[in-house]
């Protein structure tokens, strides 16, 4: 693994982290607290509207950001490529190397089969590559590719090159997996990280849900393994903390401070790794 100083990786700020901001907002609050990059989701009303996103991507470049990811491609078995290609258009425009499918099923008593959106995967990573652009299966127990031992399993048969795997740090310990997991993929299928901490041990579906779109905990705040984790990833992927703090926004701490709060936590986060990745 290649190191650089005490701070040998770039982190940047997932947009779920202020997605109830506007964009600007967003985008400032990102800038001061020294990320490197931004994910942009494809669904916010402020990309949707051609004049906003042009707004936004000149902020992002006065800024000196750059775009790591598109989020919120929703994959549903049965459906054409329509929604997704009007997505990845949009996706384009912002020059995204990265769009993040996740296959969404939040029903606690439906039965999880990657297998029910696999061609549709498959379909869109080629489609994707054809534009230039990647493609991460999010898995997380809220959808149908519930593990990383799942989406392994489907990228390996999609076989596609620019099929990678996203893992949420979140989503990786609540189905119960966690370094010796990422330590049996191959490291050439990972494809990015996004970074948020939390308790271990399980909970309901629907209090997961919860904890993933609202409140989340700061990286270094919480008891995942993280450390451990981002040593075992490979140092190329992007590094991106997702970190919503509803409670936080409630009792009046604003977009800049909860930015700072979270970019300086991952980067604490990123050293401890960096020095476990030394002595290993």
């Amino acid at each position: 693994m290649t190191t650089n100083g005490t701070n040998p990786r770039p982190v940047g700020l997932e947009h779920l982290s202020l997605y109830e901001d506007p964009i600007p907002v967003f985008i400032g609050a990102a800038a001061g607290a020294g990320a490197d990059s931004i994910c942009l989701s494809v669904n916010h009303p402020g990309v949707l509207d051609p004049k906003s996103l042009r707004d936004s991507l000149s902020r992002i470049a006065d800024a000196n950001l750059r775009v790591s990811m598109g989020d919120g491609f929703l994959l549903n078995a049965g459906e054409n490529l329509d929604g997704l290609k009007r997505h990845l258009d949009t996706l384009i425009q912002f020059g995204a190397p990265y769009a993040n499918a996740c296959a969404f099923e939040p029903d606690e008593t439906a039965v999880r089969n990657p297998g029910l959106i696999q061609e549709q995967l498959g379909d869109f990573t080629r489609l994707a590559q054809a534009a230039g652009v990647g493609v991460l299966i999010e898995f997380t127990p809220l959808s149908h590719v519930p593990s990383l031992a799942a989406a392994a399993e489907l990228v390996e048969q999609i076989n596609q090159p620019n099929l990678k795997i996203m893992v949420d740090t979140l989503h990786l310990a609540r189905a119960g997996e966690g370094p010796d997991d990422i330590a049996n993929i191959d490291s050439a299928l990972f494809g990015y990280c996004q970074l948020s901490d939390g308790p271990l041990g399980s909970m309901s579906l629907g209090a997961y849900m919860a904890e993933a779109i609202y409140n989340r905990a700061i990286p270094g705040d919480g008891e995942f393994p993280l450390e451990r984790i981002l040593a075992l990833l490979p140092d190329d992927i992007t590094i991106s903390a997702e970190v919503p703090l509803q409670s936080l926004k409630d009792a009046g701490v604003s977009p800049e401070d909860r930015a700072r709060r979270i970019i300086t936590g991952s980067r604490r986060v990123l050293e401890g790794a960096h020095r476990q990745s030394q002595n290993a």
